[in-house]
């Protein structure tokens, strides 16, 4: 029973989104700025918060979204409290929806029963590191969620690089408009650099190991 609560949980917030979307457009979020100064910061934020059960809005591109609309100060701040709140909301909404069903999975798999007790001792540095490395900021989230990494460690992993990396993503959107000026062009960069990372590493692995 508590399964099926869940599909047609999901499957309603699915629909609404889908049926939401189209009008989640830059042209329509500026037009809502504009006519809502004060309470539009607000709203980001929430926005910010709910995200991990809006499938559509991806966090990266929101980010660069808030320095477009409210500078790379500002962005920075709304971003950063909005990511904090919806971090708590990623883990706890993937461990609500399949934490059960992954530990029946754990019980009759020896091999994810080991990768489970690895997250548990070595999640925190996992977290960082693809925090860091700027994978999609709430999949990270879900994975911690259905993983045996605690909260406290998760979260302080995440916390750590939320405020450079919100302000590295939302000056290059106070900046989209300028390509060619120096900012644009750093932060895009590194951007870039930090993308690469991963694929360096694992490249750099798989040749050490044949």
């Amino acid at each position: 029973m508590v399964t099926i609560i869940k599909i047609i949980i999901v499957t309603v917030i699915t629909v609404v989104c889908l049926m939401y979307y189209p009008y989640f457009t830059p042209e329509n979020i500026s037009a809502f700025i504009e006519d809502n100064q004060v309470t539009a910061p607000v709203v980001f934020i929430i926005i910010c918060t709910v995200r991990p059960v809006l499938f559509f809005l991806p966090s990266m591109g929101l980010t660069i979204v808030a320095g477009v609309l409210f500078g790379a100060v500002w962005g920075t701040a709304y971003v950063a409290i909005g990511g904090a709140f919806s971090t708590i909301v990623g883990y706890y909404f993937a461990k609500w929806m399949g934490r059960d069903a992954l530990r029946k999975m754990l019980q009759s798999s020896k091999r994810l029963g080991q990768l489970d007790e690895w997250s548990q001792y070595y999640g925190k540095n996992a977290i960082l590191s693809m925090r860091l490395f700027n994978l999609p900021w709430d999949m990270v989230s879900y994975w911690a969620g259905l993983t045996g990494i605690r909260f406290k460690d998760f979260y302080l992993a995440s916390m750590m690089p939320l405020l450079p990396i919100s302000f590295l993503y939302t000056y290059f959107g106070s900046r989209v408009f300028e390509p060619t000026s120096t900012g644009f062009i750093v932060s895009l960069l590194i951007m870039f650099i930090l993308g690469m990372i991963p694929i360096i590493k694992w490249r750099m692995k798989k040749r050490a190991y044949g």
